[in-house]
């Protein structure tokens, strides 16, 4: 307001600053049209020399009426008002919500994101959360995320910061900002204007990506093969599910290392590709195609690997953190988990956030916090969140590996069982994975709006299992993929290991438990899984259980199978652990533990409620 400084407004009922240890305030109009309330204009009621101005004495500043407001291009041009109105706003909420909102939007020009980040320099961030006085503001963050990105801020500048989190922690509000930060580091997925192959219809076209996008994450487990099922089943329901999923790592398997097991199957595609992929028809509308599904309609799911492109950001830091001893830090967790999912850009998100002996988390409480961490995020960026909490101190299903783990899951959707049948696939060494899944898609389908309850959602999603729509889809997405649709259509054809060996009980009793991560470590060795990410896998290694926790025993039973294609593992000591994993008691095991524990919401944490899945 002095010197002849230019201000366009920003949509605020009151704006306010401090300039040279004065106080000015400006009050902007409450509706979306006209002037100022009670015809006054609005003008500055407070001059930056501290006497009051009831009315205008010198020339007032200008009408904020609708005609005279830009509200694509409001900008600050006056660097001091700008930095004050982020920096200095009446609450610490004010500032995060001013910046964040415009990490993922135009609406900030390039000319106040370099006022407000003048000031700025690597030392200046690092000190601020070293001495953890108050928190960043999102414009901060993404301004040093940039910078390191472009090579100004140096690798030991962006450890010091890493370890400043790890040791002061980053409010929710932070974690968001460098969440959107990461995202926008590289390629999001831009659903509004695809290029749809072989598509004239404009209406259809506008249809298909009007379409709920609803996505599932896992925290990750021994045997955890939920995704090949989900995908495809909660698709089956006209919902699009764009996944992005990883691979294999230590003692937990990938799910693109399982669906590389199918040979020819594609997993790298740009996001352009992408998003063609999902909006394209699904081959079964080939009326050449033997599969027998439902013609019309798009493919809907795919199961793709992040292109290079996206996220590069949140790579370059978790290669720092892996050497600096920062990994387990739960908001550096909490934004490289979701910046994958969040460039996705889905309506919605499940989380499936595992704890247990074969996860990341020991404990529930432990999840329980990352969970509530995640949903904060994912609500922040825009993205409805809610997650379910789940046990993994047994090896989910009754396969660990990769080609083993595919096999299972065509069982589990081809079963053919009568619509009032359960599902049961040998002795129900599958229940659990069934039950996760079926848990994980009823919550899918009442966020995409196809269910009410929970419950319901359950049900529905138990008839597409049996009916074999899941399945057609699975198979419509195996062949868009370009795998060899022959190979799961006849998954007793499929190559085996070279070496087997079966795991005999020495005793008779009851079995406890079975040690996930032990399975895992096994799965390692035996060729399933891998120590470095550039190791390759042998997709036909791998643990086929056939007696799992709760059942009885007797000596000379045969408790697993173990396959691999090296030779002398399984005689030297990968039998003997997979013994070792089995815990068996000589008095009956009760009740076995709770598999889904509880259900989180932004708004809080519920115990699960076991009867949705009663009679299922």
């Amino acid at each position: 307001l002095k010197n002849d400084n230019s201000l366009q407004y920003h949509f605020f009922c009151r704006i306010r600053w401090t300039h040279a240890d004065e106080t000015c305030e400006i009050f902007c109009p409450s509706g979306d049209e006209g002037d100022c309330p009670d015809g006054q204009e609005c003008y500055a009621n407070t001059r930056c020399d501290g006497r009051d101005t009831s009315s205008p004495t010198t020339s007032p500043a200008p009408s904020i009426s609708q005609k005279s407001l830009n509200r694509e291009k409001s900008t600050i041009t006056t660097t001091t008002m700008v930095e004050s109105v982020t920096a200095k706003a009446t609450t610490k909420d004010d500032a995060n919500t001013i910046t964040a909102s415009s990490l993922s939007s135009s609406s900030t020009s390039s000319t106040e994101i370099s006022s407000l980040t003048s000031h700025l320099t690597p030392q200046v961030i690092i000190a601020k959360k070293r001495q953890n006085r108050e928190p960043h503001t999102a414009i901060e963050i993404s301004w040093f995320i940039q910078q390191f990105m472009e090579g100004n801020v140096k690798d030991y500048q962006m450890t010091a910061w890493l370890m400043a989190i790890c040791l002061n922690g980053m409010t929710d509000e932070e974690t968001a900002a460098l969440t959107e930060s990461m995202v926008q580091s590289g390629v999001v997925m831009d659903w509004s204007n695809p290029s749809l192959p072989n598509s004239n219809n404009n209406a259809a076209t506008a249809s298909q990506q009007q379409t709920h996008k609803v996505d599932k994450h896992s925290t990750g487990g021994v045997g955890d093969k939920v995704s090949l099922i989900l995908a495809p089943l909660v698709a089956s329901f006209g919902l699009t599910v764009p996944m992005m999923a990883g691979r294999g790592l230590g003692h937990t398997g990938g799910t693109i290392d399982k669906l590389e097991s199918i040979p020819g199957f594609r997993t790298q595609y740009a996001a352009e590709e992408f998003a063609q992929l999902l909006l394209s028809s699904s081959p079964s509308n080939d009326t050449n195609d033997s599969g027998g599904g439902d013609c019309g309609g798009p493919l809907n799911a795919a199961i793709v690997s992040p292109s290079e492109n996206m996220c590069p950001a949140d790579k370059r830091m978790y290669a720092l953190r892996d050497v600096t001893s920062t990994v387990t830090s739960l908001p550096l967790q909490t934004s490289s988990i979701m910046s994958k999912k969040i460039a996705e850009r889905p309506d919605s998100l499940v989380l499936d956030v595992k704890f247990g002996r074969g996860s990341f988390n020991n404990n529930v409480e432990e999840s329980l916090e990352l969970a509530k961490r995640m949903i904060q995020t994912g609500e922040l960026c825009g993205i409805r969140t809610t997650a379910l909490v789940t046990r993994m101190d047994d090896p989910l299903g009754y396969a660990v590996g990769n080609w083993l783990e595919v096999e299972e899951c065509i069982n589990i959707m081809t079963v053919g069982m009568d619509e009032d049948s359960k599902i049961e696939t040998d002795d129900s060494l599958s229940k659990d994975l069934v039950d996760v899944t079926l848990a994980l898609a009823g919550q899918m389908l009442v966020q995409g709006g196809k269910a009410e309850t929970l419950r319901q959602g359950v049900v529905m999603a138990r008839e597409h299992l049996l009916n074999g729509k899941a399945w057609q889809k699975f198979r419509d997405m195996v062949k868009a993929q370009g795998g060899d649709v022959s190979c799961i259509d006849h998954p007793e054809k499929y190559p085996r290991a070279k070496f087997s060996a079966q795991v005999i009980s020495p005793r008779t009793g009851y079995i406890s438990s079975i040690d996930s991560m032990e399975i895992g470590l096994v799965g390692v060795l035996l060729g399933a899984g891998r120590k470095t990410v550039e190791e390759p896998v042998d997709f036909s290694a791998g643990i086929r259980f056939r007696k799992k926790a709760g059942a009885c025993v007797r000596r000379g039973d045969v408790l697993a199978e173990a396959y691999t294609e090296r030779d002398g593992v399984l005689e030297n000591y990968a039998v003997q652990r997979v013994l070792e994993a089995f815990r068996v008691s000589d008095v009956e095991v009760g009740d076995l533990p709770l598999l889904i524990t509880n259900f989180v919401t932004k708004n809080g944490v519920e115990e699960f409620d076991q009867s949705t899945l009663a009679d299922i």
